[in-house]
């Protein structure tokens, strides 16, 4: 009896298998376009990444094995990944791959199905309904509360002049964070007892690095493993804390509307979202949820940009010397200044110095693309449907075929215009492109751009620690194993 059930669990075992490879049939034909790693049946390579930090080594693995694009497997889905400009072009611009991949599926749990995560077409209306929300004029509408928040960071930077190297990281993230609740939700946190005593970052920075984890280590997508390994303690209660915070802003400018009171800025991101809200296109839900989605990428991106141009500077004080005298002469005197739209166009400089360290540490390493219909490369490949496609965006930036032999090094002037008049338009995305491009990429700019001067303009930075030692760990926003501290000299 027991032998008879041993042979029927092979039979189905081995029908199961022809019928995986008879319905993959179709991706398997690409092998012959792309080389990649089959991994293991039914597993294809799930097995590398039982843990977070080794995802970015394996891929310049791969490029350096196979290629610009490799195809491979994840468990039994098909992963195309690529970090060729044209085909990134092509995918990034095709009306079949709008959508996110599966691996987003976690971000709906745990910030809310939004513009981040919506699939076509209600992705698009929801995009067209907020667009508004990052027009020009609105963008310098937030102008003030940039001016007022990064001087508001200066002046506790001023406290920790001449006190050593230390990691200013937390206070450029809650400046951010800062920034972020009142430009899009229209009203200020300070007096909010989760944001005085800094348990709301704690809880945004467990959050993102659960989404990492279970984003990257498919295995962790299951609760009890979540729970072996605790992980699902910290994910939930901060989930619960951050999704009670926005809705009681959400309550609060409600409740403003109903009472006859004008919202403090009355053009912000969620004053559009309530007023979709009122003509009963979005509903209660949509509203906190693109509110949560929001609020996360604006002040994460913005911290983590700020705090990588300024180690870089520190490593390189040559071109901190150069951003220092472009600043100067704008502003001529240190301490509080207010940075106009106007002068913030002139810094062409720190212009090269942003877009330099967003191209050699990619604020988002790596996006990933589902598929909706089968459709055709540039160079004639067939692509179908259901093809997991991940853009690997880090390892692109630093390709020494785009970008010379100092690619993994830092120098600004690789954005000079005769520098750039040869490069394809989709090898340099911090932003992503094409048709799902991020939503507030000139806010991000200018919140940085603002930012940068006034701390450029007051401190001269410094650190022991070596460029090339730097480590990146693959994230949601990338982050460093080690973040290098800082030391602030007072400019005169």
């Amino acid at each position: 009896m027991k032998f008879n059930l041993l042979i029927l669990c092979v039979i189905l075992i081995i029908v199961y298998f022809i019928y995986f490879l008879c319905s993959r049939r179709e991706y398997y034909k690409l092998l012959s376009k792309f080389p990649g790693p089959l991994g293991y049946p039914l597993i294809g390579i799930a097995h590398k990444l039982l843990r977070k930090g080794g995802l970015l080594k394996l891929l310049r693995t791969y490029i350096r094995d196979y290629g610009t694009t490799v195809i491979t497997w994840m468990g039994p889905l098909p992963v195309l990944i690529v970090s060729d400009p044209q085909v990134t072009q092509d995918v990034l611009t095709s009306p079949y791959c709008v959508n996110k991949s599966f691996m987003y599926k976690i971000i709906d749990d745990a910030i809310g199905t939004g513009l981040f995560s919506l699939k076509d077409p209600v992705w698009s209306e929801h995009r067209k309904l907020l667009n508004p929300a990052f027009a020009h004029k609105v963008l310098l509408n937030t102008l003030p509360i940039f001016n007022r928040e990064s001087e508001i960071l200066v002046n506790e930077l001023d406290k920790l002049v001449d006190a050593g190297e230390l990691d200013l990281m937390p206070l450029l993230q809650h400046c951010s964070l800062s920034i972020a609740t009142q430009s899009t939700m229209g009203s200020s946190v300070k007096e909010e007892p989760k944001f005085k005593n800094k348990s709301l970052m704690t809880y945004y920075q467990c959050l993102q690095e659960c989404i990492a984890d279970f984003t990257i280590c498919p295995w962790l997508n299951i609760k009890i493993i979540r729970q072996l390994f605790g992980k699902e303690e910290c994910y939930e209660n901060s989930k619960l804390q951050i999704r009670k915070f926005i809705s009681k802003l959400v309550a609060e400018r409600l409740e403003a509307d109903i009472s006859g009171k004008t919202p403090a800025n009355n053009s912000s991101f969620l004053n559009l979202a309530v007023g979709h809200f009122e003509r009963g296109i979005f509903s209660r839900k949509n509203i906190e949820a693109e509110s949560n989605i929001m609020v996360f990428a604006a002040f994460e991106t913005s911290s983590k940009t700020v705090g990588y141009a300024l180690m870089l500077l520190a490593m390189f004080p040559e071109c901190q010397e150069r951003v220092f005298e472009e600043i100067k002469t704008l502003f001529p005197k240190s301490g509080d200044f207010s940075v106009s739209y106007e002068e913030a166009q002139q810094m062409v400089y720190l212009d090269l110095v942003m877009n330099e360290t967003m191209r050699l540490i990619a604020p988002v390493p790596l996006v990933a693309r589902e598929t909706s219909n089968d459709f055709m490369l540039s160079n004639g490949v067939h692509i179908p449907k259901g093809m997991q496609i991940v853009i690997d965006i880090f390892h692109m930036h630093r390709s020494k075929d785009i970008w010379g032999p100092d690619a993994e090094s830092f120098n600004p002037d690789h954005f000079l215009p005769h520098n750039l008049q040869d490069k394809h338009p989709y090898a340099f995305i911090p932003f992503t492109k094409g048709i799902r491009s991020c939503i507030g990429w000139r806010y991000g700019l200018l919140s940085l751009k603002v930012t940068l001067a006034k701390l450029l303009r007051n401190y001269r930075f410094s650190t022991k620690f070596k460029f090339e030692d730097l480590q990146y760990v693959e994230n949601v926003t990338i982050k460093l194993k080690t973040t290098p501290l800082l030391k602030l000299e007072r400019r005169i």
